[in-house]
C-alpha cells in the first residue's frame, strides 16, 4: 500500500514499480531531477491515483525535463 500522495513509476515494459516518488516540488519541479535537468520517471509509467484518472497510467517521454505532475495536460495535448 502507498501514501494518498506517491507517485509510482512503473517500467513500461514489465509494468513493476521501480521506483516512487512524492511528485513536483511546490514551484512545480521535479525533486529527483538529475545534473542534466532530466526527471527521475522519464521514459517510464508513472501512476498517481492521487492526481486523477489521467494520471494512472501516465508515460513519460525518454530525457523529459518536466515533472509530469506538474504538466496541465489539455495543453500539452494528452
Amino acid at each position: 500500500m502507498h501514501d494518498a500522495g506517491t507517485v509510482e513509476i512503473l517500467d513500461p515494459v514489465s509494468d513493476e514499480v521501480v521506483k516512487h516518488c512524492l511528485g513536483p516540488t511546490r514551484e512545480g519541479s521535479c525533486p529527483w531531477v538529475a545534473e542534466d535537468g532530466i526527471v527521475l520517471c522519464n521514459g517510464c509509467l508513472v501512476a498517481a491515483p492521487s492526481a486523477g484518472p489521467e494520471y494512472w497510467r501516465l508515460w513519460v517521454p525518454p530525457e523529459s525535463r518536466h515533472c509530469p505532475r506538474a504538466w496541465n495536460l489539455e495543453v500539452v495535448g494528452y
